[in-house]
C-alpha cells in the first residue's frame, strides 16, 4: 500500500467497552451496524491553498513573520517573495476581453497588486486620495460655473428689472440707474468673496489630505527601510546560531538575502504607484482645464444673448443700452477671473507631499547591500582557507 493510501484509509472500528479487544482484532458480530464507528479521517488541506484567501490574493504577512525561524512562516514569507520573482507578466492579460484594452495605468495598476499584496492597504490609501483630488476638482469646477452663472444671472436681472424697481424706490429715474450700476457692482464683490473663501477651503482641505497622505507614506517607507536593515545585517549575525551547521546558515542566508531583495522591491514599485497615481491627478486637472476653457466662454455668451435679445423700453434707449454695456464688462470680468483665477494648484500638492523627507528605493543601495554582503562571504572563505592551510 502506498504511503497516499495508508494516509487515507479508514481506521479500524473502536472495540466495544469491556471486550478487551485491541484496535487490530477483528469486530465482534454486528459491530457493522454500531453508531460507534470512527469515521475516517479527513486528507490535510494543501499548505499552499492555506497561504491565500478564497479570492486567490495572498493571505497578508504578520510582523512577526519575517524574522521568524518556524519553516511555515519563512515558507508564508517566501510565497509572497515568489510573486515578484517568479511570477511573468501576462503579455495578454487575463481580464481583458475582445473589446477596448484597459488603460495602461489599469493594467499597471493590476500588475502591482498582483506582485506586491502585502503593500495593499496603503496602496489603497494612496488610489483613495487621488479619487479624492479629482472628485474634490469637479467638485470645485462645478461650483465655479454655478457661480459664475449666477454671477451673471443677477447682472442679467439688474439690467432689466434694476432701473425701474429703484426708480420706485427713490422716485428719481437718474437716481435708480445710478443705483442699478452701484447694484451690479455689490453682485460682483459678493461673487469675488464667496469665490475667494471657497478656494481657501478647497486649498485647505486638499492640504489636509496631502499630509495625511504623507504622513502615512513615510511611515509606510520607514517600516520597510527597518526591515531592509534589520534583514541586511541578521546574514552575520547568524554565525552565532549556525556555528556546527554550514548548511543550515547558507539556507537562512539564502531566505535573507531574497528578503531583502523583495523588501527593496517593495519599496520601489510604492513609489512607482504613488507616481502613476498623481500622474493621473496631472491628466485629469489638465482636462478640466480644457473643459474650463469651453465653458467659462460658452456661460458668458450665453448671457450676451440674454441681453442682446432684451427690448429697451421707450424713452430710456440710451440709459438702457449703457447699463447693459457696464453688465457686459462686469460679466467678462467674471468669466475670466472664474477661469484664470482660483484653479487648483498642482504644486501645493508637490510642496506638500514633502517627498524630500520619504525613505527611498534609491537611499537602500539595493544592489551594493547585495554585493557587499557577497564580498564579506567571500573574504571570510579565503581567511577560512587561509587558516586552515596554515594550520597544515
Amino acid at each position: 500500500m502506498s504511503q497516499d493510501d495508508q494516509h487515507h484509509a479508514p481506521e479500524p472500528a473502536a472495540a466495544p467497552s469491556g471486550t478487551g479487544l485491541g484496535p487490530s482484532a477483528p469486530p465482534p458480530p454486528g459491530a457493522e451496524d454500531s453508531h460507534d464507528r470512527v469515521a475516517p479521517e479527513r486528507a490535510r488541506p494543501d499548505p499552499q491553498a492555506e497561504m491565500r484567501r478564497a479570492d486567490g490574493t495572498l493571505r497578508p504577512i504578520q510582523d512577526s513573520a519575517y524574522f521568524s525561524m518556524d519553516p511555515a512562516e519563512n515558507a508564508q514569507v517566501s510565497a509572497h517573495i515568489d510573486e515578484y520573482f517568479n511570477q511573468p507578466l501576462d503579455i495578454f492579460p487575463f481580464w481583458e476581453s475582445d473589446g477596448k484594452p484597459d488603460r495602461f495605468h489599469v493594467l499597471y495598476d493590476r500588475q502591482i497588486a498582483e506582485r506586491f499584496p502585502a503593500e495593499a492597504g496603503i496602496r489603497s490609501h494612496i488610489a483613495g486620495y487621488g479619487r479624492s483630488v479629482f472628485r474634490r476638482l469637479m467638485t470645485h469646477f462645478g461650483t465655479k460655473r454655478l457661480f459664475q452663472g449666477g454671477a451673471l444671472i443677477a447682472l442679467a436681472a439688474l439690467v432689466m428689472m434694476g432701473p425701474t424697481w429703484f426708480a420706485s424706490l427713490t422716485g428719481s429715474q437718474p437716481l435708480g440707474l445710478v443705483l442699478a450700476v452701484v447694484a451690479m457692482a455689490v453682485v460682483f464683490g459678493l461673487w469675488w468673496a464667496i469665490q475667494a473663501i471657497l478656494f481657501v477651503q478647497y486649498r485647505f482641505r486638499l492640504e489636509n489630505d496631502t499630509y495625511e497622505l504623507s504622513r502615512r507614506i513615510v511611515e509606510q517607507t520607514r517600516e520597510l527601510q527597518a526591515l531592509f536593515t534589520q534583514g541586511r545585517a541578521m546574514a552575520d549575525q547568524a554565525e552565532t546560531h549556525y556555528q556546527q551547521d554550514g548548511r543550515g546558515w547558507g539556507q537562512r542566508s539564502l531566505y535573507l538575502t531574497r528578503l531583502v531583495m523583495w523588501l527593496g522591491a517593495r519599496l520601489e514599485y510604492l513609489e512607482k504607484f504613488i507616481q502613476m497615481e498623481l500622474w493621473r491627478v496631472r491628466r485629469e486637472r489638465y482636462w478640466v482645464r480644457w473643459l474650463g476653457r469651453f465653458a467659462a466662454p460658452l456661460v458668458y455668451v450665453v448671457f450676451l444673448g440674454v441681453l442682446a435679445l432684451e427690448p429697451a423700453p421707450a424713452g430710456g434707449e440710451a440709459a438702457f443700452r449703457g447699463l447693459q454695456g457696464v453688465a457686459a464688462l462686469l460679466g467678462a470680468a467674471v468669466s475670466w477671473f472664474s477661469y484664470f483665477r482660483w484653479q487648483t494648484p498642482i504644486q501645493l500638492i508637490q510642496d506638500k507631499l514633502g517627498v524630500d523627507g520619504w525613505v527611498r528605493y534609491a537611499s537602500l543601495d539595493l544592489d551594493n547591500a547585495v554585493a557587499d554582503q557577497v564580498r564579506r562571504d567571500k573574504e571570510r572563505l579565503v581567511e577560512y582557507r587561509a587558516l586552515t592551510r596554515g594550520g597544515r
